[in-house]
């Protein structure tokens, strides 16, 4: 029982005594940052065979269009005495994060010219590249905003490709 006591003596004299000795240190990690605010569009819907839908960058194939034919998926034909117009709706979603904005306001702009005798609308406004046009300047965040589309093709506009984009810019009020 000596020896016992006496060995537990020496093993805690040896543990104190070592970690008397024992070397510390410390380091920091010192973190700087901004919470920006952002806003997020995408294209929910249009007419035609989309792909991307629920994406920043849809895309529309209409296929093969013509006065006579049939109006490609999602889309109406009418006829008019010189022209016809192709009908659509475009869906758009804004959402905001970290942002006091009540609403947005969203513009739309063709990327190109649009092919001779072919005037793209939204909304019933006519669309340009060279200029901008409001579709709307009270947008709901979180809910998707329908567009009227329309393509309207003269009887006069050659037989080839009108093939466009049409951009579209949230902008947070």
């Amino acid at each position: 029982m000596k020896r016992f006591l006496m060995s537990s003596l020496v093993i805690a004299a040896l543990a104190v005594g070592t970690s008397a000795f024992a070397a510390t240190n410390s380091a920091t990690l010192t973190v700087t940052g901004t919470i920006d605010s952002s806003i997020s569009m995408t294209v929910e819907s249009a007419g035609g065979t989309t792909s991307g839908t629920g994406t920043a960058a849809a895309t529309s194939a209409l296929g093969s269009i013509s006065k006579y034919g049939s109006a490609p998926t999602g889309f109406t034909l009418a006829r008019g005495a010189s022209n016809w117009t192709l009908s659509s709706t475009v869906g758009v979603q804004v959402d905001k994060a970290n942002l006091t904005s009540t609403d947005y306001t969203l513009d739309a702009q063709l990327g190109s010219a649009p092919a001779s005798g072919v005037t793209w609308k939204l909304n019933g406004s006519t669309l340009s590249d060279s200029a901008a046009t409001t579709l709307t300047s009270t947008g709901t965040y979180g809910s998707t905003g329908s567009y009227s589309w329309d393509i309207v093709v003269a009887d006069s506009a050659a037989a080839a490709a009108i093939d466009n984009t049409i951009n579209f810019t949230a902008t947070s009020n």
